[in-house]
């Protein structure tokens, strides 16, 4: 309700300015120039004379308000404060000239005098003095004219509405209108309708409203001036008084058609906004509505639109608000809004229609909430309402789109330099938002771009350093280990993480090192992270010992030389008291087995005799040890420290067979007696090809081959040539006829070499008694019998021996034939000379003589010539037998001292060499066989020698099997063999067995 003292002034105000119109066009100067004159014409005592001059008082107290006036509005309205003694002495001066010149005042004078008065006390603060006028007026209506007295009444009413006594104000108003001098016709009908209003009837006042702005004349001033701002108030009014009541076509059409030009569309907006402030959405929606399709300002338009917004928001048209939003939003990126102060509070409007919804839809957010505020996020830079878009998102588990929220909450706040402490809460909550939305969303690559993000725009924020390790396990869990492992290690190298981070980021840079299964980045991994955190160094040194270990496992598995190479330097330059005692164990027993493949023997042995100090060892790990170093021992064939450190090794029951021939042939290559170690073998083994050699070895090496053989005769049956070697060799020893009867006896014998030297030896025996014989048949000449008598003798020798050389020819034994031909020939020259040497007989006369000389040369003819067709026949032979090695074999059965056969060899070589001496033959075929024993031999030293250097050399192995071969040197053939089948079997390198 207006306070009384505003609408007494008003009312003043427009009743006098008919007065004081002059008074508006002059400035202060000039107010000045012209009170001071009046004062000075009139005298400062105002005599009686001058109140009689009425014309000039009266003027001289306008002058005085005006000034007053004036002067208030000095300093853009702050004069009653500046000039508040001026403006009070001026007012006051007025005053007092008006009541000294009132009762000199005519009728038609005399009221607007005592109006202006009541008003001066009124802008002095004195209302019960101008109600004094008011009513001194009222009661004396005979002393003023009709103008006066319509304008008190409407005064009067103006004072009973303000104080809320509405019947007398609306009969202080209807007399006014009755009075026909009244210059405020329209204003009392104006007020008459306010009244209404206020009691109630807002039909009655909005149709009293809409009759009074149809008379121009109610608008008009008594001298014709269209009072423009009056009718502007009542359309105003009238709009405030349609939105009491139901609003149809009909009147918004006649406040449109009824309000001044320049105040249609401010009181269409104002229906609106009262329409809408009463909660009369429909209605006031129907107002905006008509209100955009009138040709208005943009800024109409975009207020308009906002309040349509809010509007639809209020009726709860969801849908209806989205559309508005975003027509909303089309205005606000109009370029009309560039730096324009009404679009900022538009948006400011915009903005508390989506947060107002937000609030009201805080626990649970609808689908059109969040599309709104995604329409106003993507056009429109707030970081709040992005931030509160995101939180909306959220509760409606829509993680993906809260994302984006947040996202955009960080870009708007990223650049500021100087955050506020909400904005800092804002910025960091929004970091933290979006990874925590981004997991929920399950979506791995919109957590791996949070994290970034946050590490990107906060990289010193207070979740940097747990951010560094999800970026670290986000690559983990995409088994992206090499990447995980890099920035997981970046963590433990950097002091300023929490340790609880560094240790768990250690534990899964190492995990990520196994997972990529690098046992060398493993090992370098583990020995960094025990150096970096030392808390866990135990734990990672074990990762460090057992990746070693691994690594040594894997390298054993495969079969390539260098990597055993590098493998077994690292293993060598490793510290065995940073291990644990089966650890360390494990080391040495990997360097031992790459050294063996490598064919290091110095690294080899160096550390199976390091192994052999290891505790605890078992029964198995002891014996790898030790048939290591036996190995080495034998492959430098120092064969009794192989002996030796076989001595001290205790097999298991399954392998003690293989373990006594093992030592039984060391013992050969030692040259030390088997026996033993061959009998202990042939009572554990069942393999009966080597307990035939084993039995053989013992006939061999015993001191009585002969009880020897028989004990182990049926065992050698098995072995036919072993039993042959073992039987020739017995008879050598005892020349038992025994023997060589059970010997001969076998086809098998018989037909091999050894049969063939048993057999000769029995011939070359009784060669010898016939030659013997044939010696001591001398010729007798002392009588023709006894010269017959021994020739016939003789020649029945020679015939026993061409009978022998006839079956050695038939037998095609070459070396029996050499034998035989030689000692028929021989024996045949023999006699031919005996006969010649023969005396002639006595008493014979020359002529007799040279008879009888023809007569022996007749008989010796034969026998010569014989013995020189078989010398020549023989000679052949031995040239075909030399070109052929017929008897090559023989002759190096005859150098190998000591082995069976080797002593008939030598008695037959020997009947040979007096063969050949026989026929005259300067080359001795034996001696160059010789020569090549003596050779061998030598070469098989050297190359003996060459290998304890050298022991992988398989040129060298080869050559010296070949030379061992020749020498007939059994155990170390086999020893040789042994070694060349490892070496092919295994490649490269070796392939160790039980030893």
């Amino acid at each position: 309700m207006k306070n009384f003292g505003a609408l007494v002034i008003k009312f003043l105000i427009l009743s006098s300015v008919s007065n004081y119109a002059f008074a508006s066009k002059l400035d202060l100067a000039t107010h000045n120039s012209l009170i001071q004159k009046l004062e000075s014409a009139s005298g400062v005592g105002w005599s009686d004379a001058m109140l009689l001059q009425t014309n000039m008082a009266y003027r001289l107290a306008g002058l005085y308000a005006e000034r007053a006036r004036i002067l208030s509005m000095d300093e853009e309205g702050r004069g009653e404060q500046i000039h508040a003694k001026k403006i009070a002495a001026d007012r006051a001066k007025s005053v007092s000239i008006l009541n000294k010149v009132l009762k000199s005042l005519d009728k038609e004078t005399r009221g607007p005098a005592l109006l202006q008065i009541a008003h001066l006390h009124i802008l002095q603060g004195q209302p019960k003095q101008a109600l004094a006028i008011f009513a001194q007026i009222e009661k004396s209506p005979a002393q003023y004219d009709g103008r006066t007295l319509a304008l008190v009444e409407v005064q009067l009413g103006d004072v009973a509405f303000s104080r809320g006594e509405l019947p007398q104000a609306k009969t202080h108003f209807e007399k006014a209108l009755k009075i026909k001098e009244n210059p405020r016709r329209g204003y009392c009908q104006f007020r008459i309708a306010w009244v209404n209003y206020t009691q109630g009837d807002t039909a009655l006042a909005e149709k009293q409203l809409v009759q009074l702005l149809k008379t121009p004349q109610n608008f008009t001033s008594p001298t014709g001036v269209l009072e423009i701002s009056f009718q502007e108030e009542v359309s105003h009014d009238l709009a405030l008084f349609m939105a009491k009541n139901k609003i149809t076509d009909s009147n918004l059409n006649a406040l449109s058609s009824l309000s001044p030009e320049n105040s249609r569309k401010k009181n269409l907006i104002f229906l609106a906004s009262e329409l809408d402030r009463t909660a009369q959405k429909i209605a006031a929606l129907k107002v905006w509505k008509m209100i955009g399709s009138t040709v208005i300002t943009f800024a109409d338009q975009l207020e308009r639109q906002i309040q349509v917004t809010r509007i639809e928001y209020d009726l709860g048209h969801k849908n209806g608000v989205i559309d508005e939003m975003q027509r909303s939003i089309a205005l606000l990126k109009n370029e009309a809004c560039v730096k324009n102060d009404e679009c900022v509070v538009a948006t400011q409007n915009l903005r508390r229609v989506l947060t107002d919804w937000a609030k009201a839809e805080e626990r649970a957010p609808s689908a059109e909430v969040l599309l709104a505020f995604q329409i106003y996020v993507m056009s429109i830079d707030d970081a709040e309402i992005a931030y509160w878009g995101a939180t909306a998102a959220y509760n409606r588990q829509q993680f993906a789109t809260a994302f984006k929220f947040y996202d955009r909450t960080i870009l708007l706040l990223q650049n500021i330099q100087k955050k506020s402490e909400t904005q800092k809460k804002m910025f960091e909550g929004s970091l933290l938002g979006a990874i925590e939305v981004a997991e929920l969303a399950k979506n791995p690559e919109l957590r791996l771009q949070a994290y970034k993000k946050y590490l990107e725009v906060n990289p010193e924020g207070i979740k940097s350093n747990e951010v560094r390790y999800l970026i670290a396990h986000w690559y983990y869990e995409k088994n992206d280990y090499a990447q995980a492992m890099t920035a997981f290690v970046a963590i433990v190298n950097n002091p300023k993480m929490p340790m609880e981070l560094r240790q768990k980021s250690g534990d899964l840079a190492l995990d990520s090192e196994v997972l990529l299964k690098n046992e060398t980045a493993i090992e370098a991994r583990a020995l960094q992270l025990a150096q970096a955190l030392p808390a866990k160094k135990n734990e990672y040194l074990s990762v460090y010992r057992k990746s070693i270990l691994n690594q040594s496992a894997a390298i054993l598995n495969q079969a390539q030389t260098a990597t055993y190479v590098s493998h077994l330097k690292k293993l060598d330059s490793i510290e065995l008291k940073n291990f644990l005692p089966l650890e360390a164990k494990q080391v040495v027993k990997n360097k031992i087995e790459l050294a063996y493949r490598l064919q290091d023997i110095e690294i080899l042995s160096k550390n199976a005799k390091l192994y052999l100090t290891l505790k605890p060892l078992t029964v198995e790990e002891r014996l790898m040890a030790m048939h290591h170093l036996a190995w080495i021992a034998e492959i430098r064939m120092n064969f009794k420290e192989a002996l030796s450190l076989l001595y001290k090794m205790k097999p298991e029951s399954k392998h003690l067979a293989d373990y006594h021939l093992k030592i039984a042939t060391l013992k050969e290559l030692a040259n030390e007696n088997p026996t033993a170690a061959y009998e202990n073998f042939i009572a554990l083994s069942n393999n009966q090809v080597k307990r035939a050699f084993a039995a053989y070895q013992i006939v061999i090496f015993s001191k009585n081959p002969m009880k020897a053989y028989k004990k182990y005769e049926s065992l050698l049956s098995h072995n036919q040539p072993l039993l042959s070697s073992a039987g020739i060799f017995v008879f050598e020893k005892s020349n038992s006829p025994q023997i060589f009867k059970s010997m001969m006896a076998r086809k098998a014998v018989r037909n091999s070499f050894n049969g063939q030297l048993l057999s000769h030896s029995v011939l070359l025996k009784e060669l010898s008694t016939l030659q013997s014989e044939i010696s001591k048949a001398k010729l007798k000449g002392r009588s023709d019998n006894s010269l017959k008598k021994t020739l016939v003798m003789r020649n029945s020798m020679l015939k026993k021996l061409e009978t022998l050389a006839n079956r050695a020819i038939k037998q095609k034994d070459t070396s029996m034939q050499l034998i035989y031909l030689a000692s028929v020939s021989d024996e045949n020259s023999r006699l031919a000379k005996e006969i010649l040497a023969l005396p002639l007989p006595r008493g014979l006369k020359p002529n007799e003589r040279a008879e009888y000389q023809a007569q022996v040369q007749t008989l010796v003819t034969p026998y010569q010539t014989q013995a020189d067709a078989i010398k020549q026949k023989t000679k052949e032979l031995w040239q075909q037998a030399i070109e052929q090695n017929s008897l090559q074999v023989l002759g190096e059965t005859r150098v190998a001292k000591n082995k069976p056969g080797s002593r008939l060899a030598e008695q037959e070589v020997a009947f040979l060499r007096a063969s050949a001496g026989r026929l005259g033959l300067a080359t001795d075929l034996f001696e160059k066989i010789s020569e090549q024993q003596q050779k061998t031999l030598s070469e098989a030293k050297s190359l003996k020698e060459k290998l304890q250097a050298d022991p992988f050399n398989v040129s060298d192995l080869a050559k010296l099997k070949n030379l061992q071969v020749t020498l007939k040197s059994g155990p170390m053939v086999a020893y040789l063999d042994s070694r060349l089948s490892v070496i092919k079997s295994s490649g490269s390198g070796l392939k160790r067995g039980k030893n």
